[in-house]
């Protein structure tokens, strides 16, 4: 392992199939130029990066169970703590990248062994598709017919994002977890966390299955003639593209084109949440105190620089009661774990002017905090939401009266998670909020306890990262049973006569 730092210039590796590559080829340098790193030219490394041989895959996962997987899995993960130097040179590598404050990248890297954990990823394999289903053939119940099912892994590119370095960890586990073939383009705001955590299944054991069907690259979004000789349908079958941009592929290649090619693109788009809060939080200054304090939680989570933050708050409330709750609110924002939240790193100018102009208009908006641009919440009065988008810790309270069901026409297709208080209204809010795209409904104050396993932005990403194999047996009809015999001819009878 070889990875150097010059001031705040460093070298990026590559590993690609069981081996890491170093060299100082190309250089990436930020907008501003303050963060620069040196990576192998992917160019002439193509060959090596793809995996042209599609039944390969099959042959080395043949013999290795989701369990053999779980377990050098989580051998791995015992190297993935902030103890291991790999993990250390990474975290430290990716705080000037980050939108993050140095204490939550920290907090970020302290979860991802628990991702490698081996009740994690048993939980998350069984939960979201079922071991069974990809060590073996499984028997669909059927009358006329013995049909099987398999889950087979595929030829996949992922893009990930480098808001939040767990990210990585997930989709590595994910990928690992399905025996699929693996290339990883890291982001540049995150460069090393996917280099590290695939590093230690290197130093674990360079030879597994695992190992050698990864591959962590990074190309700039201007390398059109790289991306498009890499992403063709006799390279690939799947792309998991976090963020909804996909990489560089806007100028040649879209969407459409991709899956009209064969390739399924799976597009985590861009998301953000909000909390629904019921006349119930607002009886009383205690209620309004206790639901401040857990709503603050999901507000300030990752600040906000993960989807499932609640940046609108719409709240069945009075101007007074909203007032109240927005000082509670902003109270609470500020004593989070500094591994949770904390003051944002780069607070924006336009923002900062955005709330300035909002606090000299005392009839439209209440404003609490932002002087020292450590984050606010923006009450508006009119019900309204405000020009502006919330971000860096500000939150936007909407007082509403009336029915809450009303609020489904106020609800953005990218609303991801909702937080609902009290629990009662769950029930009367899911269904039709559910048909305007809302992907999650939580208790408040839990947005960032995320179920493993479970459906994200409405997928189950490896379910659908499979590719799904049916095996169809269909016996003579002498062989069958005399009452699926006439049966299926009275089906047939009557769709022909």
């Amino acid at each position: 392992m070889s990875t150097k730092q010059d001031d705040n210039k460093i070298s990026l590796p590559f590993i690609i199939r069981g081996q890491e590559i170093n060299s100082d080829d190309l250089l990436y340098q930020s907008r501003d130029g303050k963060v620069q790193f040196h990576y192998p030219d992917p160019s002439p490394l193509l060959d090596q990066i793809i995996l042209p041989d599609p039944t390969q895959l099959q042959r080395d996962f043949t013999n290795v169970s989701v369990s053999e997987i779980i377990r050098f899995l989580s051998e791995a993960g015992k190297a993935m703590t902030l103890n291991n130097a790999r993990m250390e040179k990474a975290c430290q590598f990716s705080m000037p990248f980050s939108a993050l404050p140095p204490s939550i990248v920290r907090g970020s890297y302290e979860l991802i062994p628990i991702v490698f954990s081996k009740m994690a990823l048993r939980t998350m394999v069984e939960n979201e598709i079922g071991s069974k289903y990809l060590d073996g053939w499984v028997e669909m119940p059927y009358a006329d017919k013995v049909a099987r099912r398999r889950a087979y892994g595929a030829r996949t590119l992922h893009f990930i994002s480098g808001n939040v370095p767990v990210v990585a960890a997930l989709s590595i586990a994910r990928a690992a977890l399905i025996k699929s073939d693996n290339i990883v383009k890291v982001a540049p705001n995150d460069p090393l966390t996917a280099w590290a955590i695939v590093g230690a299944m290197l130093d674990v054991d360079p030879n597994h299955p695992v190992t050698k069907h990864f591959s962590v690259v990074y190309w700039p979004k201007d390398m059109l003639e790289f991306e498009n000789e890499l992403i063709q349908p006799r390279y690939l079958e799947k792309i998991i593209s976090w963020g909804g941009a996909l990489g560089g592929v806007n100028s040649t290649l879209n969407h459409g084109s991709l899956q009209a090619s064969g390739i399924d693109v799976i597009a985590l788009g861009p998301k953000f949440s909000i909390s629904i809060l019921g006349s119930e939080a607002f009886k009383s200054y205690e209620d309004i105190e206790r639901v401040a304090k857990l709503t603050a939680k999901d507000a300030g989570s990752f600040n906000m620089e993960s989807c499932g933050s609640a940046r609108f708050h719409y709240v069945q409330a009075t101007p007074v009661q909203a007032k109240e709750y927005a000082r509670r609110l902003y109270m609470h924002m500020q004593k989070q774990d500094p591994a949770l939240s904390t003051i944002p790193k780069n607070f924006p100018t336009n923002l900062h002017d955005e709330l300035n102009a909002a606090r000299t208009q005392d009839d439209l908006y209440f404003v609490v905090g932002g002087e020292k641009e450590e984050g606010a919440v923006v009450v508006s009065l009119t019900g309204d939401a405000p020009d502006f988008f919330p971000t860096h810790k500000v939150v936007v309270v909407i007082p509403f009266s009336g029915d809450p069901a009303q609020l489904a026409d106020r609800i953005h297709p990218s609303t991801q998670t909702v937080g609902i208080y009290p629990e009662t209204l769950k029930k009367p809010l899911r269904d039709v909020l559910v048909a305007r795209g809302v992907c999650r409904f939580i208790s408040i104050g839990h947005t960032i306890d995320y179920a493993i396993g479970g459906p994200f932005n409405s997928y189950e990403i490896m379910r659908r990262a499979c590719r799904w194999i049916l095996d169809e047996t269909y016996p003579s009809k002498w062989s069958l049973p005399w009452f699926y015999t006439r049966k299926a001819w009275q089906i047939l009878k009557h769709h022909i006569f």
